[in-house]
């Protein structure tokens, strides 16, 4: 199976107990993982943290480890939504505002992604491929993982199977009761115009409910917007990490 790995990062930020080189060392163990088990795989490395340039040896090496970059650090959304709500008082802050920044910084690194890998004439090496894998930075694949569980899925999404929301009478306020984990999930290179599709309405709809002074992020999206219908559900998609806001263990 050829693949595209699509890393998405931030790596200078204030949000979560992290310091940048650790974060630096979390996403080249992702890079590890990945070529661990596709040694040919295409990965394209984004970047929507706090812009200024990064000093490390650590980067510099990550840079050269990887087969094409985008520094979104200048995005003038990422950098309102980093400025006004991602500060160090609220560094451990799970849902709320920081969780709607959150998810709509998640949501524009993605989005601005796709639209490069559709459009760019130079990736056109990255989407002669079968499938796209879109990866948390600093998560990795476990060694359990199983190419095996991908196959036959040219007109599927593959998420870890969906789990009951959290969110207090989350049909009536959200409009789907579950949510799909967004650390780990893919498409068919068929998909892709339909996913930035559903990405601009996915926007759209946490803008209206962020206006409504209500609460909605990138996991109850990808059911709602997505969804069981068109969605392959694993028990386990093999993915593992720690979360940023308190560095707790989490096997998908």
């Amino acid at each position: 199976m050829k693949t595209t790995f699509i890393i998405t990062s931030a790596l200078n930020t204030q949000v979560g107990v992290y310091d940048l080189q650790t974060r630096l060392l979390q996403t080249h163990a992702t890079i590890d993982s990945i070529y661990t088990v596709f040694k040919d795989a295409n990965i394209i490395l984004v970047d929507g943290g706090e812009p200024g340039e990064i000093r490390h040896p650590l980067w510099d090496q990550l840079r050269q480890r990887v087969h094409a970059y985008l520094d979104l650090t200048d995005n003038e959304q990422l950098q309102y939504l980093q400025q006004n709500f991602m500060r160090p008082e609220r560094r451990h802050e799970m849902g709320g505002m920081v969780g709607l920044a959150k998810s709509l910084c998640e949501l524009t690194i993605f989005y601005e992604t796709l639209q490069v890998l559709k459009n760019t004439p130079e990736m056109a090496p990255f989407r002669d491929v079968e499938r796209v894998f879109k990866i948390s930075g600093r998560y990795q694949l476990s060694p359990l993982w199983r190419a095996e569980d991908y196959s036959r899925t040219t007109d599927r999404y593959v998420f870890k199977k969906s789990v009951p929301s959290w969110i207090p009478d989350a049909l009536t306020q959200v409009g789907v009761d579950r949510y799909y984990s967004s650390r780990f999930w893919s498409f068919h290179i068929n998909q892709l115009d339909t996913v930035i599709a559903r990405y601009e309405d996915m926007i759209v709809d946490i803008h209206n409910v962020a206006e409504a002074n209500k609460y909605l992020d990138v996991e109850h999206l990808l059911y709602k917007h997505l969804g069981p219908a068109n969605s392959k559900e694993l028990d386990y998609t093999h993915c593992m990490g720690t979360i940023a806001p308190n560095g707790t263990m989490i096997y998908d």
